[in-house]
């Protein structure tokens, strides 16, 4: 019994051997190739932006961002890094880019990644001053890493909101091997700005706020117990969330 179970047992461990070397080889190959294509992106991003051709610019600064992060946190395998400064740059680009396209609130949630950065700071200021509104209704969104968001969603129907959440937890192989994701929703009456959700042993508090300097806003506060709240493994609730244009 012992020689058979050894002739079976072998050829799987080679093969997951295996398996394991390719999918470490393709994800060095995926890796390295999209790293080289971030300078011609961040190029050809300041080109367009010149021409006025905003839409376009904005993804190929998108890409240069996400991968600049990616491919620093991945330096040992992508061979490249990047400085905070460049990071800076690179984000900063997003949202300039937005507030030409007269997307104020994209823009303010880009620079409030890194709001303690001089270059952030005095884009802030030269946006509009923020709109707050008594309707609730909209779209917010707190980051997630690597040029992704987590959303949530507020519609007014038959005299309540319904709130959706959707996220993300972006890990270090994320824009390779793709997030873990999240999602619930709740309700709230029209009259009100704060709610729960409630699963098993997790609590989720969502405090609607408004400021001159933010507009309209949510504090989400997470309180998972053992159940993760259900959600895909380290995906987390928690945080601010700034309304933008749809």
């Amino acid at each position: 019994m012992n020689k058979i179970t050894l002739k079976t047992i072998f050829p799987i461990l080679s093969l997951m051997l295996m398996t394991h070397s390719h999918a470490e080889n393709t994800f060095q190959q995926e890796l390295k190739q999209n790293c080289s294509k971030i300078a011609p992106a961040a190029k050809l991003g300041k080109k367009l932006y010149d021409q006025k051709q905003y839409k376009k610019a904005l993804e190929q600064f998108k890409f240069q961002l996400a991968w600049s992060n990616f491919c620093t946190a991945n330096s040992d395998e992508s061979g490249m890094s990047f400085s905070d400064q460049a990071l800076d740059v690179a984000r900063n680009n997003v949202g300039l880019t937005y507030a030409r396209m007269n997307q104020p609130g994209w823009a303010r949630a880009w620079y409030e990644i890194d709001s303690t950065s001089r270059a952030s700071q005095y884009n802030l200021k030269q946006l509009p001053k923020a709109k707050s509104a008594s309707d609730l209704s909209g779209e917010y969104v707190s980051y997630a890493g690597f040029g992704e968001w987590d959303h949530i969603t507020v519609n007014k129907r038959n005299g309540r909101y319904e709130i959706a959440y959707s996220g993300l937890y972006m890990g270090i192989r994320s824009l390779i091997y793709g997030p873990n994701m999240g999602e619930f929703d709740t309700h709230m009456p029209v009259n009100k700005t704060q709610t729960t959700f409630k699963y098993d042993d997790c609590k989720i508090d969502l405090n609607f706020k408004t400021s001159p300097e933010r507009g309209n806003f949510i504090e989400v506060k997470q309180n998972d117990g053992a159940s993760g709240c259900g959600f895909g493994h380290n995906v987390y609730a928690g945080g601010t969330y700034y309304k933008v244009e749809k």
